[in-house]
């Protein structure tokens, strides 16, 4: 198998794990019960951080331009495919149910689950297998034909998952997504190859810290605090994972991978959600060993 195969059968499949799976919303059971489940997913997710990688690549791999693409990806996610940034009875707010929503628009739960979509959908799928594969940096995977077919995989199960959920937001409300989507984009472009301006100097703290924060805006910051100040705190969580990134990637991504990966999992399943204390916490340690060899291939 030629190495951008392996690659991109990868990346397509990182996507919807780290995001679904192991975060959570698709339980490791549902998939025994559901067989059909992943593979829409896959396929939604898999086009979807392609798309956003060959993006990337084109405005000059930067490291902002990188975030603002993944957030890009969670605009189009939430607010205009599954349309949770506008459903008041949307099953996973949560905390933030009735908190931060303002013109029919669920503000805090829209900028908390960018910064979620930005990381564990696009931006950590994308930097695993640079990591894994880095002399496929800078190089797209799948050509002109591939983006067509990958817009044409996005597009249709884009189309499936639209339907699956009954809300329909007014003309008002989709503006907002799209407005947003385009701001992000033209940011992307203007930002094209720019990075964080500052570089923490422990990059695993930094991304343990990072996706911490994010988690704890999502679950337990609208108890104490105002939106407006959640919303700060995740967006704050978000721009130090990719300022971490200026240093050692990999320590970086291991960092915020160890909260998700293991602590949260473990939480996850003391709630009740079988199988995220194995599978969380192994799909780590494998993560680890590989891209600890690779981290010590390049530094010795």
């Amino acid at each position: 198998m030629r190495q951008e195969t392996r690659a991109v059968l990868l990346l397509t499949f990182l996507s919807p794990f780290l995001a679904e799976v192991l975060g959570g919303s698709t339980h490791p059971l549902q998939l025994v019960v559901q067989p059909l489940s992943f593979p829409l997913l896959w396929l939604f997710y898999g086009s979807g951080v392609l798309l956003i990688r060959e993006a990337w690549i084109r405005l000059g791999r930067g490291k902002v331009g990188l975030m603002l693409l993944g957030a890009l990806y969670g605009v189009v996610e939430e607010g205009l495919v599954i349309r949770s940034w506008f459903d008041p009875n949307w099953p996973d707010l949560g905390a933030l149910r009735d908190y931060g929503r303002v013109f029919g628009v669920n503000t805090s739960w829209a900028v908390l689950l960018t910064a979620y979509h930005a990381t564990m959908s696009i931006a950590l799928p994308i930097l695993i297998v640079e990591l894994l594969y880095p002399e496929l940096r800078g190089k797209s995977l799948i050509g002109k034909r591939g983006a067509l077919l990958a817009t044409i995989a996005f597009c249709t199960s884009a189309f499936a998952f639209a339907h699956l959920t009954g809300y329909a937001p007014s003309p008002g409300q989709y503006s907002v997504a799209i407005l947003s989507a385009l701001a992000l984009f033209l940011l992307a472009r203007k930002f094209r190859s720019r990075d964080v301006p500052f570089t923490p100097s422990r990059p695993f703290t930094a991304g343990f810290i990072s996706g911490a924060t994010i988690f704890t805006a999502l679950a337990f910051l609208p108890k104490v605090l105002p939106p407006l100040a959640t919303d700060a705190v995740g967006t704050l969580a978000l721009v130090l994972f990719f300022a971490s990134l200026n240093g050692n990637e990999g320590r970086a991504v291991l960092g915020f991978l160890a909260f998700w990966l293991v602590v949260y999992d473990v939480l996850l399943e003391l709630t009740g959600v079988i199988g995220e204390a194995i599978l969380g916490p192994l799909s780590y340690a494998l993560l680890f060993r590989r891209l600890g060899t690779k981290d010590r291939a390049r530094t010795g």
